[in-house]
């Protein structure tokens, strides 16, 4: 499966020496590496992802003391940078970027939006191939619809994000959330083998709606952020995206073999209440969204910003 990205890497690397600017020419500057910072952070987020991901590997309790670990960790961390920049050196995440309300906002949102995102492709795979009996061919048709919406709509927001701002991103979210209650809708009604068929559209507006949210948010998440720091917080989104990935396939696939072990093999409704998690996850991203639209619309209004002018 990995190999796929070789040739594709192949590809961009003569594309990327075509296509990206040259740096410009600028005075010799020192850089500070923070080896402890990057130990610190490296730490905490294998010690915060690890029972996440190993979740039905290990078994037992124990497993999650490693939160409270990474908890403590991840802490330290932020002490540690907070220490390294009054020094005058160059910390590995500049705490500043957290100051930036598109930024924040950003993160925020797309870590739950990735939480419950992520999970559907685990338990609709596991639905169609364990519960219905499709071949891996047949449940990877079955959920490409999601993926031709997503490359659409990407390609499209990607044009029209600087016009619509924050809103195209919440209107994004909200076609996940129908794509997603579509999705219960039409498994509830043809649980059988022509699950696959009946998805097919609210997946496409699943998919629709997350091209409409990843790629503009990445623009606008990054649009404040100066140009020297822009590789940090690009990294940190990644970070917050993998973690949500962690948690909503950690929580989503628990309620699902729970239910599925409660019902004695019911798939359709351990996908149901798996999903309902999910789109819980959504939701979430939606509200933090929907919240980022209200205040830049209160920011810049012109009383507002008459006022602030005035002040």
């Amino acid at each position: 499966m990995f190999f796929i990205n070789l040739p594709i890497g192949l590809a961009a690397i003569p594309l990327a020496w075509r296509l990206l600017p040259a740096p410009e020419a600028s005075p010799r500057q020192r850089h500070d590496y923070d080896p402890l910072g990057v130990v610190l952070l490296g730490a905490g987020i294998v010690a915060l992802l690890l029972p996440l991901v190993q979740e039905r590997q290990w078994q037992g309790s124990a497993t999650w003391l490693l939160i409270p670990v990474a908890v403590v960790l991840l802490g330290a961390f932020v002490a540690w940078e907070t220490r390294y920049s009054r020094r005058g050196k160059e910390p590995l995440v500049d705490l500043v970027l957290f100051r930036l309300r598109s930024w924040s906002f950003g993160a925020a949102m797309i870590t739950l939006f990735f939480a419950g995102f992520t999970p559907l492709f685990f338990v609709f795979t596991l639905y169609l191939q364990t519960g219905l009996g499709y071949s891996a061919l047949e449940a990877g048709l079955a959920i490409t619809p999601f993926a031709v919406g997503s490359a659409v709509s990407a390609a499209i927001g990607g044009r029209i994000v600087h016009r619509f701002g924050r809103s195209l991103v919440a209107g994004g979210l909200l076609l996940v959330v129908v794509g997603f209650v579509g999705t219960l809708g039409a498994v509830w009604l043809v649980p059988e083998r022509g699950t696959g068929w009946a998805t097919l559209v609210p997946l496409l507006v699943g998919g629709l709606g997350t091209g409409l949210v990843i790629s503009p948010n990445q623009a606008l998440t990054l649009s404040e952020v100066p140009v020297e720091r822009a590789g940090t917080a690009g990294g940190l989104l990644q970070v917050g995206q993998r973690i949500g990935a962690a948690v909503g396939i950690a929580a989503v696939g628990s309620v699902f073999f729970a239910r599925a072990a409660a019902t004695r093999g019911d798939f359709a409704s351990a996908f149901a209440h798996g999903m309902l998690v999910a789109t819980g996850f959504v939701v979430a991203a939606l509200v933090v969204a929907v919240v980022d639209v209200l205040v830049d619309r209160r920011v810049n209004r012109p009383d507002a910003v008459g006022s602030s002018r005035g002040a």
